[in-house]
C-alpha cells in the first residue's frame, strides 16, 4: 500500500485547479484536474512517543491475587507458626477484602478488558491502603514487610503515566508518616518485649520517603524512555515496510511485462497474418483495431516497468506543476496537443513525494482526457 499524503499537502491538491487543452479544435476545452484528491494508502495510527501503554485488568488482579497469597500465608505463618499473637480476624477480613475485590473485577469486566490510567490508579491506591492497613495491625514501620509500599508505586511508575505515578507517591508517603505514629504492637513472643528507638523508626521512614521519590522520578524516566524507543522502532519497521513494498513494485510490474508480453505477441501475430488475407472493409478495420490495442498493452506494460526509474530518486520531494509535465511528455506522441494551465493561487506549488503510484494515477487521468477529447 502506498504512504498517504499529509492532510497540508492534500488540501492543497483538493484546492488545485488544472485544466487540460487539446488543440484539435478552437473549442476543445477539456477540465483535467478539478479537486484533485488521491489516496494512496492507510495511515500509520501513531501514538505519542513514550505514551504509556493501557494495563489489561487480568495483570492488576494477578498481581493482587499474588499479594493476597503472601499475606494470607504471612498473616498465618506468624499466628500459628511461630506462635505470635495478632488481630487475625482484622487481618483475614482485609485479605478477604481484596480477593471479594478480585472476583468482582474478574466478574464484571473480564481479565482482558483494557483498563483506563484513572481505574488503573484507583486499583493501584486501594492496594496502598488495604497494605497500610495491614501494617497498622501488625507494627506499622516496625514490621520488616513496610517495604511493600514501595510496590504499587512501582508498578505505576513503569505503566502509568506521570500524574498517577505522582499521585500514588504522596499516597505511600501518607501512609508511612501515619504508620510511624498510628500502630498496634508488632507481634512478638508473649514473654518478651521489643522495643525499637524512636530515631530508628524515623530512620525507617526516611528510607521509604526516598526509595519512593526515587522510584516516582528515575524509574518513571527511564521506562518512559524505554516506550519512546519502542514507539520508534516501530515507526522504523513500519517505514522499512513501505519502502520495501515500493521497492518490490518494480519486480512486479517486470514480471507482469514478461508474462504478459507473450500472449500480446501472439495475439498481435495472428491479427497481422489475418489482416493481410482481408480485403478492404469492416472487418479488416476491426483487425486493424486489434493489433493497435495489442500495440497499446506493450507500451502500457513498459510504461509500468520503467516509471519508477525515469526521473531519478523515487522518494525525491518535486512540485505538482512538474510531476504533470513529466506525466505529459509520456503522451506526447498522441495525436492530440496536450497544453497544462493552473489558476492562480497564493504561494508556491504543493509539494509531494514522487513515487510510482502518483505518477501512474496522473498518467491515467491525463490518458482518459485524451481518450474524450474531440
Amino acid at each position: 500500500m502506498w504512504p498517504r499524503p499529509d492532510r497540508d499537502q492534500e488540501c492543497a491538491l483538493q484546492n488545485l485547479a488544472l485544466e487540460i487543452r487539446f488543440g484539435l479544435t478552437s473549442t476543445g476545452l477539456l477540465s483535467g484536474f478539478a479537486r484533485f484528491s488521491m489516496s494512496l494508502g492507510a495511515e500509520m495510527q501513531e501514538l505519542p512517543p513514550g505514551s504509556w501503554r493501557p494495563l489489561r485488568l487480568g495483570t492488576l488482579v494477578g498481581l493482587r491475587w499474588l499479594a493476597i497469597a503472601g499475606q494470607a500465608a504471612g498473616v498465618l505463618f506468624v499466628d500459628f507458626g511461630l506462635g505470635f499473637p495478632l488481630p487475625l480476624m482484622e487481618c483475614m477480613s482485609l485479605i478477604a477484602l481484596s480477593v471479594a475485590l478480585n472476583l468482582w473485577l474478574l466478574v464484571r469486566f473480564g481479565a482482558a478488558t483494557r483498563t483506563s490510567a484513572t481505574v488503573s490508579t484507583v486499583q493501584l491506591a486501594y492496594d496502598c491502603l488495604q497494605l497500610g492497613g495491614l501494617l497498622a495491625l501488625t507494627g506499622g514501620l516496625q514490621n520488616p514487610f513496610s517495604l511493600l509500599l514501595l510496590a504499587p508505586v512501582s508498578v505505576s511508575a513503569t505503566t502509568l503515566p506521570q500524574r498517577s505515578t505522582l499521585i500514588l507517591a504522596g499516597l505511600a508517603i501518607g501512609i508511612a508518616s501515619l504508620l510511624s505514629i498510628f500502630h498496634y504492637a508488632l507481634p512478638w513472643n508473649p514473654g518478651e518485649r521489643i522495643v525499637f528507638d524512636r530515631v530508628y523508626i524515623i530512620g525507617i521512614w526516611v528510607s521509604l520517603l526516598c526509595g519512593t521519590v526515587f522510584i516516582a522520578a528515575y524509574t518513571n524516566r527511564v521506562a518512559h524512555e524505554a516506550r519512546q524507543l519502542a514507539d520508534a522502532l516501530a515507526a522504523t519497521e513500519i517505514q522499512l515496510s513501505r519502502r520495501e513494498q515500493l521497492a518490490s513494485l518494480d519486480g512486479l510490474a517486470a514480471a507482469a511485462a514478461h508474462e504478459l508480453g507473450t500472449p500480446l505477441s501472439t495475439i498481435a501475430l495472428a491479427a497481422k497474418e489475418m489482416r493481410s488475407d482481408l480485403p478492404e472493409g469492416p472487418l479488416r478495420e476491426d483487425i486493424e483495431l486489434i493489433i493497435s490495442q495489442t500495440a497499446r498493452c506493450r507500451d502500457i506494460l513498459a510504461k509500468l516497468r520503467n516509471l519508477g526509474a525515469d526521473g531519478g530518486d523515487p522518494f525525491a520531494m518535486v512540485p505538482l506543476g512538474e510531476l504533470i509535465a513529466e506525466v505529459a511528455k509520456t503522451h506526447e506522441h498522441e495525436s492530440k496537443t496536450v497544453t497544462i494551465r493552473k489558476e492562480s493561487m497564493a504561494g508556491p506549488d504543493p509539494v509531494f513525494r514522487r513515487n510510482v503510484g502518483l505518477l501512474y494515477g496522473l498518467g491515467n487521468l491525463i490518458e482518459n482526457a485524451l481518450h474524450f477529447a474531440r
